[in-house]
This record gives C-alpha cells, structure tokens and sequence, in this order.
C-alpha cells in the first residue's frame, strides 16, 4: 500500500486553516488574517510578502510535525490586480509542495486574498501594466 500524505489549505473569514496527513499523524494550524494584518501595520512591514513569508513558514511547520524533513520545496504561482502593496486581489496558485523529495497531494490549491479596492479611478485603469504574474519555486 502506497503512503498517502496531503495537505488542505481551506479559508474561513478571517482565517486560513492549514492541514497535513501523512498514515494517521495529522497537524492543524491556523492563520489568523486580523492578526497578521495588524502587526504589518503597526511594525510598518509589506503585508503581502510578510504574510507570504509567514504562510511558507507555516506550512514548513505543519508537514515537519507529521513528516520530519530537511528540505521542504514549495512551487506556487501568485497573481495580483496591481503591485503587491496596491493590490486588492492576490491569488495564490499552489502547484508542487515536497518534502525531502515527496510529495504531498494538495486539497484547496488556491488562496484568494480580496479586500476592498481603494485605487483611485486613473490606478485601476492603467494598473494592466503594474499586475504581477510571478511563479515563486523555494528551497526551504
């Protein structure tokens, strides 16, 4: 019987729970969205790359607490409507998470992060230019 490791990347308001299985060990983490939005604020960090930094961390954490591994490989695409800290949409596309080598079947591939559109009328218009399509692949 083949081994079976998965991950399930699910979003509630104001959370994104993070899950991994490998045969009966399961992990569970929780992001909280307010929280993490609130420190960038106040510590003046960029909230995209800040939370991006803190959803690779986690998902780190969460597949070494059911597999323990040196090396964790992350290949994952995200897409924005404008710069990263102009953005009111950023859509992350997970498309490979490995651990030392193995994989983990994705459940919930996609996180799509909307808020409100605060870019004036001229920004939304010419914002084609500034929009980000970047494949980001990690060695962690």
């Amino acid at each position: 019987m083949e081994e079976k490791r998965t991950i399930r990347i699910k979003t509630y308001p104001g959370i994104i729970r993070l899950a991994a299985k490998n045969k009966g060990d399961v992990s569970i983490k929780n992001i909280q969205l307010k929280l993490v939005w609130g420190y960038c604020w106040w510590q003046g960090f960029p909230q995209v790359e800040t939370f991006l930094e803190l959803l690779e961390k986690s998902i780190k954490q969460l597949i070494y607490a059911v597999y323990p591994h040196q090396e964790l490989f992350l290949d994952y695409d995200i897409f924005t409507n404008d710069l990263l800290e102009e953005s009111s949409k950023v859509e992350i596309f997970f498309n490979h998470i490995s651990a030392d080598q193995k994989e983990f079947e994705l459940i919930g591939d996609v996180l799509v992060l909307q808020g409100p559109d605060l870019r004036g009328t001229f920004s939304k218009m010419t914002s084609f230019r500034r929009k980000i399509k970047e494949n980001i692949q990690k060695t962690i």
